[in-house]
């Protein structure tokens, strides 16, 4: 749906304009891909079957008209299923499938799929005025199959049931109203700017970005943290909003911590005069009441529509001091049985900035959240991307898909009680065997793919044919089902571009090794998109990987002078910390840390570990050399405010901080600048070397062993390491001394991954010289 609020025009299909609704409806609230799968067959199935007895009749019948209705001018457009030439007039048949019993009462029908007897009335109303059915009498139908027997019920539209067009542009109309009086007030709004005082290269990143902008659709950002970035960019994101670029914007992160800080932001600069969401996930949105209790599935909106109707709900009163919180909406579930989760969403399209995870647009089963919103137009939004350093790994990880023996015989039970065919669970029956014989941490071998693929497949084609009980069935045992057509599909993918493996015991995964295609995929809709981190470089290297060339990006470099000189860094050579030697220089790790903690008596030094054992290990030796010292390891599973609490009282008390790197504690927490005097950084930490490490240097474009062991291994670790130390220095004035614990860091291929900051270093080869780089001011 595209609306300019301005110029009062909406553009938008049939079936947006048929499924919106002020109050959802538990039928079919949200999507799956079965449903999808599904509905294609019998609508394959029913044409067939059409063309039988109508050999003149048309299918996917294209449509296009205006409509003026009270000041808003509308372009429709749409696909009619079926156009059947009768007699003396033509039929509009729009087929649907439905999982209740047929045939069932036309009222019943009716008051359960109210947007199918819309669409059937939206299409019966705009062919009356096109010139091509002129000279033809038209009426209207809906043909139901029941998707468990097939059976068919054909409901024809009465006079009464064709007024659903004008009641759905009704319906819509104070939805584009809302939008407009939001337009226009975001355009009389007075912004507040990012910063009182613009500090050194601040002022020449918002000319950059404004300069790239004109140049590509799709910007790469790269400043050092704590120079300004969210800031900058919110401030430019705003001022494209208020003159009309964009009507939305969507700013993703994959931390949670950088959400807060947005948020902050975003708030100082234009306090209650726009509207936003932070989408958290379902799970934190589950509550436990007398009026509701999630099930964390699509059985939350079972009675969705009556409780939100009881309630009186419009989603715009529902908002305060711009937005829904998170623990406000689980109040109101409590109060309204209303599901917490479904009424965040209903208020996304209500909002002008959606704050989220990067799932939900990266992640096949979560982007349908954004993208199936009422008024959501990726033409006319801007996407932000924070830490998109991150992106290539958390959109291979949502692009991969797992199976499990368990969980599948699990599935299969609930299927075979619903009534599934013989011939599906005995297939299944026989990929659980499958499963149970691959081999534990290793790639398939060609016999055991072809085997399992075949199994994947047939199961497949008997699934979409298969007639259950779809209403009586777990949701959990149809997403496990539906699971394996997309594995199927994994399954057949060229070799270089997926891992196909068994993580443990009876699991098989395919694992994508290249997410870059998809990636590119989902940005390329949006109006304007803008991938910004504090390490970006190599910028060659992140294009790859995010499937972007320097002909379709621009570049947006942030340059920090009070940087310069705020390190003072060595690299110690006299341990190796690589994974089969490190336990020899344990010791040594721990009476490093203990000298330096003694340089620091008042503040904390902070030690970045490639692993929890790691750490605990340190640990146990340095409470063993020396009981006294407070050392705090960053706890595990925790949420937000307990890792903000862990931060606070760490930075007060302990004597040694020991953090992981790639954490959020490590790249999303923001608290240690000026905050800490040394820090340790104990080994490159490399990824583990895995099967999926194995494959993507196996699969790894260049023949040069070294450069694919430089992309696939060191540059991910330095990134890692880049942003664990740019959180100690965020302001003008900060000054940090940092010890690369490894002799790895002396070697060319690591120490030319460090950023400028960090080259100019000393080299420590024994314990006289630590002393002595650690007492230099």
């Amino acid at each position: 749906m595209h609306i300019d609020p301005i110029a009062r025009t909406v553009r938008l299909s049939v079936r947006e304009l048929a499924t919106f609704r002020q109050v959802p409806s538990s039928a079919g609230y949200g999507t799956a891909s079965w449903r999808a799968i599904v509905g294609q067959h019998w609508h394959t199935t029913a044409a067939h079957q059409t063309s039988e007895i109508y050999a003149d009749a048309r299918f996917e019948v294209p449509l296009s008209a205006k409509w003026f209705h009270r000041d808003w001018y509308f372009e429709i457009q749409g696909r009619i299923d079926q156009l059947i030439p009768e007699q003396n007039q033509l039929c509009i048949r729009e087929v649907k499938t439905v999982r209740d019993s047929l045939p069932a009462s036309t009222e019943e029908l009716a008051s359960r799929y109210p947007d199918y007897f819309a669409q059937a009335a939206i299409y019966l109303g705009l062919a009356q005025v096109l010139p091509e059915y002129a000279e033809s009498t038209l009426r209207a139908e809906l043909y139901f199959i029941e998707v468990e027997t097939g059976g068919v019920q054909i409901v024809p539209l009465t006079e009464a049931d064709q007024c659903a067009f004008t009641d759905q542009l009704e319906s819509l109309l104070p939805f584009l109203e809302d939008r407009r009086t939001s337009q226009l007030r975001l355009q009389g709004v007075v912004l507040q700017p990012a910063f009182e005082t613009l500090r050194e290269g601040q002022a020449e990143l918002f000319a950059t970005l404004d300069h790239a902008t004109l140049q590509s659709k799709t910007v790469l950002l790269e400043a050092p943290t704590g120079f300004g970035k969210t800031g900058i960019v919110l401030e430019h994101m705003l001022r494209q909003m208020q003159s009309g670029i964009y009507d939305r914007a969507i700013y993703l992160t994959s931390k949670s911590t950088g959400q807060l800080e947005t948020i902050r932001q975003l708030r100082s600069m234009i306090g209650d005069n726009l509207r936003y969401i932070q989408m958290r996930n379902r799970t934190e949105h589950c509550i436990e009441s007398a009026a509701h209790t999630c099930t964390g599935d699509e059985r939350c909106n079972a009675r969705i529509g009556q409780s939100w109707q009881a309630a009186a709900i419009y989603p715009p009163d529902l908002f305060e001091h711009g937005t829904l919180t998170l623990n406000r909406s689980k109040e109101l579930g409590q109060s309204t049985g209303v599901c917490p989760y479904a009424l965040t969403k209903g208020c996304l399209p209500f909002s002008e900035v959606w704050i989220a995870d990067t799932n939900y647009v990266f992640s096949p089963a979560s982007r349908a959240v954004f993208f199936e919103q009422h008024g959501f137009d990726p033409a006319k939004t801007l996407l932000i991307v924070d830490e998109a350093h991150n992106l290539p790994e958390r959109a291979a990880d949502a692009l991969s898909v797992e199976l499990s023996a368990t969980d599948l015989f699990s599935a299969l039970e609930e299927l075979r009680s619903a009534g599934a065919s013989h011939h599906l669970l005995s297939i299944g029956e026989e990929l659980i065997g499958c499963l149970e014989l691959l081999t534990t941490k290793e790639p398939l071998h060609s016999a055991a793919l072809c085997e399992t693929l075949d199994l994947c497949e047939d199961f497949t084609r008997q699934l979409k044919e298969s007639h259950f009980d779809y209403s009586t069935t777990a949701p959990f045992a149809i997403d496990i089902a539906w699971r394996i057509p997309d594995l199927a599909h994994r399954l057949a993918e060229p070799a270089h571009q997926w891992l196909h493996w068994s993580p443990s015991k009876g699991t098989l995964r395919a694992t994508s090794l290249n997410a870059s295609k998809w990636i590119a995929e989902c940005v390329t809709p949006f109006g304007g998109s803008i991938l910004m981190s504090a390490t970006l470089t190599p910028i060659q290297s992140f294009r790859e990987h995010c499937g972007l060339t320097a002909e379709n990006t621009a570049l947006a470099l942030g340059h920090a002078p009070w940087r310069e000189g705020a390190y003072h860094v060595a690299i110690d050579t006299r341990v190796d910390t690589r994974y089969k030697q490190r336990d020899k220089y344990y010791e040594t790790t721990a009476r490093t840390i203990a000298a330096l903690i003694a340089q620091s008596p008042s503040v904390p030094v902070a030690v970045f570990f490639a692993s929890y054992l790691y750490a605990e290990n340190i640990k146990s030796y340095l409470d063993a050399l020396n009981p006294g010292l407070r050392v705090q390891v960053q706890p595990r599973g925790v949420d937000l405010a307990e890792q903000e609490t862990f931060i606070d009282e760490g930075l007060l008390m302990a004597d040694a901080l020991f953090l992981i790197l790639g954490s959020s504690y490590a790249e999303g927490v923001d608290k240690l600048g000026g905050r800490i005097d040394i820090a340790i950084v104990v080994g490159p930490a490399l990824p583990e070397v895995n099967a999926i490490q194995d494959a993507r240097m196996n699969t790894h474009p260049s023949t040069d062993r070294d450069l694919a062991f430089t992309d696939v291994y060191i540059i991910p670790a330095m990134r890692r390491i880049h942003q664990a130390l740019g959180r100690l220095v965020r302001a003008p004035g900060h000054r940090a001394k940092v010890l690369l614990h490894c002799k790895r860091y002396n070697q060319a291929t690591y120490k030319e991954q460090l950023a400028p900051e960090y080259q100019q270093t000393t080299t420590i080869t024994n314990d006289h010289e630590l002393v002595k780089w650690s007492q230099e001011s």
